[in-house]
């Protein structure tokens, strides 16, 4: 039978030599067995002493995640130091320093702290009150209170009224908070402007009318003319678009209110 070949001990045939091989065939087995059997062990160069049980107890021991040469610790082939310290444990700190400089730690960004301590929101909230501070007015097709938004508390504003710019120069507009106008307005007579009226008048007289010597003849007569219009109050409205206005009372949001 023709010899195997193999590199290792797995790769030996149990049933070789076959007993009808020629006798000059047993040295090539030899050799063969020799040469798997230094390919498998290539790192023994003792005697091993230990029994079979020792070995196989020792073999069948979990890896050590963690070895040392007697001086310096080190982790084993594969194992990273973060699933070491999964296994421990052991929480990687968001910020550390080097004792006088902190810094983020890997992975870990300045809006996940921020979000985490509640900056962001702190952040926002003071940005947002900076915006619109007490006092301010703020507009919107939307009937959320804005308070939703913005924090704070917020009243409605100006119901069914335009709001008009300060005019320090016209009493009417000098003063924050004035309201005045109407919605619809009836004329005096002084509101009328200036105008008259054409009518014609007849005299008619009866009788003679022959007369001696010259002048004129005259006569005098009164009336008015037929009175026109409704006496109707007239829309004063200018032309708008209607939307939500709410006016910040105060910085923080009333306790069981909602405006």
């Amino acid at each position: 039978m023709a010899l195997e070949t193999g590199t290792y001990i797995d790769s030996l045939v149990a049933v070789n030599p076959a007993a009808t091989d020629a006798l000059s065939q047993a040295d090539d087995h030899l050799r063969l067995i020799k040469a798997t059997l230094k390919a498998t062990f290539p790192s023994v160069t003792g005697a091993i002493e230990a029994t079979h049980t020792a070995i196989n107890t020792k073999v069948a021991e979990p890896v050590s995640a963690i070895t040392s040469d007697g001086t310096d610790p080190s982790l084993a082939t594969g194992i990273t130091a973060a699933q070491l310290k999964t296994l421990i444990g052991v929480v990687e700190s968001a910020i550390t320093t080097d004792g006088s400089t902190p810094s983020l730690s890997s992975g870990i960004t300045a809006a996940e702290v921020r979000t985490l301590i509640g900056a962001a929101e702190a952040a926002t909230t003071a940005t947002l009150s900076s915006v619109y501070p007490v006092g301010s007015i703020y507009t919107s097709v939307v009937a959320t209170n804005p308070s939703t938004f913005f924090g704070g508390q917020w009243n409605p504003y100006g119901q069914g009224k335009v709001m008009i710019g300060v005019d320090s120069t016209d009493t009417d507009f000098s003063t924050v908070g004035n309201t005045g106008g109407a919605k619809t307005h009836t004329l005096t007579t002084d509101e009328i402007p200036s105008h008259t009226h054409e009518f014609t008048a007849f005299q008619t007289t009866s009788g003679s009318n022959n007369r001696t010597g010259g002048g004129a003849l005259s006569a005098s007569a009164s009336g008015t003319t037929v009175a026109t219009g409704g006496g109707q109050a007239h829309n004063n409205l200018q032309p708008y678009v209607v939307v939500y206005m709410w006016q910040r009372v105060a910085d923080s949001q009333a306790i069981g209110g909602g405006g």
